[in-house]
């Protein structure tokens, strides 16, 4: 298994956006996070269209959570900007799923494994990823 890139600055930009009040901007975003602007900006649209950020237009405008960080997880970014993640594909492809008895047995080993992780990273909010010595700016 492994996180994007995209998914990796998705989560820092979530973050970002869930240790303060007011809207932030694509370019103040890029800046504090120390992200590439162009790229961000394009990551946030697709966490606009799945529902984990909004947009406000406007001179005070910019991206907030869409829903409070106690609502948000991690799980939620992850699988809007990676899709499905998957520990393990098959190499072998074909009409049967399992072609050998030892095939199914370890298919299942994985598909256990992937639930987990989803069940895991379900669970961690973005509210208990913001430090707690980190107040909301306001």
């Amino acid at each position: 298994m492994k996180i994007s890139k995209k998914a990796y600055y998705g989560l820092r930009a979530a973050l970002a956006l869930a240790q303060t009040d007011k809207p932030l901007s694509i370019h103040a975003l890029a800046g504090t996070e120390h992200l590439p602007e162009d790229y961000l900006e394009k990551i946030v649209q697709q966490l606009r269209r799945g529902g984990i950020v909004e947009a406000k237009k406007g001179v005070t405008g910019g991206y907030t959570l869409a829903r409070s960080a106690k609502e948000t997880n991690v799980w939620q970014i992850l699988h809007e900007l990676d899709g499905p993640l998957k520990t393990f594909v098959p190499a072998i492809k074909g009409a049967l799923p399992c072609f050998q008895p030892s095939h199914c047995q370890t298919n299942e080993v994985w598909r256990k494994l992937e639930e987990e992780i989803e069940h895991s990273l379900s669970q961690v909010t973005l509210a208990s990823l913001v430090p707690h010595n980190i107040s909301r700016q306001s």
